[in-house]
C-alpha cells in the first residue's frame, strides 16, 4: 500500500489536487495523511480564499479570515471536507492541522509515520510563498522522499 503525505491549505479543494489524488487511488491501494499548515489570517491570499472578486476594491473581504482563529477554523473545515471526499473515493485518510511553517507541519506529520511520497499543492507561482521559499525542494532534501508539486490555477 502506497502512503502519501498531502501538504496543502488554501488549495486543499483545488480540482488539480483532486484529480491527482484520484489518479493515485485508481493506481492501487493507498492511504493519505493530509497536513494543513495553520496559515495566519494576515498571510491568506484573498483571491484564493474567496475564489472570486466580488466587487472591485472590495476583493480582499471575500471569505478572507480576519483573525487567526477564523483562519484555523477555515483550515479545519477544508481538512474535514477533504477527508470526507477521500473516504467517499474509497481511500483511507487521516489528517490534522499543524505548524504555520509547512516544512515544520510536514515534520510533525512524519513523526511516527512513514510515507512513500509527499504531494504539495500551492497557489499559482505569482502569489505562492511556498514556491518562493522553494518548499518542494526543501521537503525533498529534508525527508528524502519524492515530492509531487501541484500548482493551482485560481
Amino acid at each position: 500500500m502506497r502512503r502519501y503525505l498531502v501538504v496543502a491549505n488554501q488549495t486543499l479543494q483545488a480540482p488539480e489536487l483532486r484529480e491527482e489524488l484520484r489518479k493515485r487511488i485508481s493506481a492501487g491501494p493507498c492511504s493519505f495523511f493530509v497536513i494543513v499548515p495553520a496559515t495566519s489570517a494576515a498571510r491568506y491570499d484573498a483571491v484564493a480564499a474567496g475564489g472570486v472578486l466580488p466587487q472591485p476594491g472590495l476583493w480582499w473581504w471575500a471569505a478572507r479570515p480576519v483573525t487567526d482563529e477564523e483562519a484555523a477554523a477555515q483550515a479545519r473545515e477544508r481538512l474535514d471536507r477533504m477527508l470526507a471526499d477521500l473516504a467517499s473515493m474509497g481511500a483511507l485518510a487521516q489528517g490534522d492541522t499543524g505548524s504555520s511553517s509547512p516544512l515544520e507541519a510536514a515534520a510533525e506529520a512524519c513523526a511516527g509515520r512513514q510515507f512513500d511520497e509527499i504531494i504539495v499543492t500551492t497557489l499559482p507561482a505569482r502569489v505562492s510563498r511556498w514556491l518562493r521559499a522553494d518548499l518542494p525542494h526543501q521537503l525533498e532534501r529534508r525527508f528524502k522522499l519524492p515530492v509531487t508539486t501541484i500548482i493551482t490555477h485560481f
